[in-house]
């Protein structure tokens, strides 16, 4: 293995180790929604307690997380378009993105929407509630019995992304893209960059696309992943000013926290809330990049099943909450119980479905080596 090789694969552990986390993140993040009576949070099983903490708890995992897998995956089309050319990329992104996309729809979503109707004391057996689920409505969430995409709007977002991005990717790599970045920040400097992608994501967030799926904002967050890795100086002037922005997300969360009620400006909130957002996704990339450094035989294998993590998290999570929320206990036990269940039986159906050609090939997911 070449020096480029190795520096290569040594930056891309922590890029491994943020996306496995910001996968297991879903669960608590998930779970906390089932705690959460706000009309506009989605979740298709919900507990009779709405728990103040739990909704603040997710409210601030929402600031950082999308923007945050938006970022990894961006970075590791970086990675990838070192070794494959635009047309194995497309292949690749084919198989692993739109299959699965499309086989989730079939197979998982419309057992999540059916347990949601059960829930609701709808009297409809399976076969009727997926033949509802087919019928399409202004309202995509699901929570009417009819078609959403649930949390697989990530996988089409990022297929669409990447067939986008990839004419200015490959225009990058023919170029040079290290040489490309390189001769920018000799002119710009890395600071000014940042502002203007932050001054970018701003700008799309205004535009209201879609609510908080806005296509636009989580554009920039992926390209901004993949211009990050094609230059070191990102990730060494975002570590060297680490401690300064932990504090900054810290400060700025607790502002909006507490002074959102009172602000009457939406441009004010949504500035403040788009800040937000990038102090907390620059510290965890700070973090990360010094104590996520290392790879060993967990890596590899939690970097094998958290894609069909991803996938099937949601399905898990409902059907644990079905019966948890039933149970008599207080909402840190209910909330306990769901998280730790919810992980352990997703990683159980991995195992499952990991030894199933057909069912590997649905999902995208790859053959592990023992």
């Amino acid at each position: 293995m070449n020096a480029d090789s190795q520096t290569l694969n040594k930056r891309r552990v922590d890029i491994d180790w943020l996306r496995i986390l910001a996968v297991l993140l879903l669960v608590p993040f998930h779970s906390a929604l089932i705690f959460n009576h706000e009309p506009q949070v989605v979740m298709y099983v919900k507990d009779a307690t709405n728990s103040f903490f739990l909704n603040r708890f997710a409210g601030w995992i929402h600031q950082f997380h999308m923007p945050l897998l938006f970022y990894v995956s961006g970075a590791a089309t970086y990675f990838s378009l070192q070794k494959r050319s635009s047309w194995l990329y497309t292949k690749e992104r084919f198989l692993k993105l739109l299959i699965p996309a499309i086989s989730g729809l079939i197979l998982i979503i419309p057992l999540i929407i059916y347990i949601h109707q059960v829930y609701n004391g709808t009297q409809i057996d399976f076969w009727q509630c997926y033949a509802n689920f087919w019928q399409f409505t202004p309202d995509l969430t699901g929570m009417d019995g009819h078609f959403t995409p649930a949390h697989l709007w990530f996988l089409i977002y990022l297929f669409v992304f990447s067939m986008v991005g990839l004419p200015f990717f490959m225009v990058f790599r023919k170029n040079g893209s290290e040489k490309s970045i390189k001769k920018l920040l000799d002119v710009t400097r890395v600071p000014i960059v940042i502002i203007a992608l932050f001054t970018l994501s701003a700008l799309s967030a205004k535009m209201n696309m879609l609510g908080d799926k806005n296509p636009i904002f989580y554009f920039i967050f992926f390209v901004t992943g993949y211009v990050f890795m094609s230059d070191r100086r990102f990730q060494q002037h975002i570590d060297k000013y680490a401690t300064l922005i932990l504090i900054a997300g810290i400060a700025c969360e607790i502002a909006r926290q507490l002074s959102y009620p009172f602000i009457s400006s939406q441009t004010i909130i949504l500035v403040t809330g788009v800040l937000n957002r990038w102090l907390w996704l620059l510290a965890i990339l700070a973090f990360g990049h010094q104590f996520l450094n290392k790879s060993n035989h967990m890596l590899k294998y939690l970097s094998q099943s958290s894609y069909p993590f991803y996938l099937f998290h949601l399905l898990l999570n409902t059907i644990v909450g079905f019966y948890i929320v039933q149970i008599q206990a207080n909402v840190a036990v209910k909330y306990s119980i769901i998280v730790i269940l919810t992980i352990l039986t997703t990683f159980v159906l991995y195992e499952i479905i990991r030894r199933i050609p057909v069912i590997r090939f649905l999902f995208g997911v790859k053959k592990q080596k023992t």
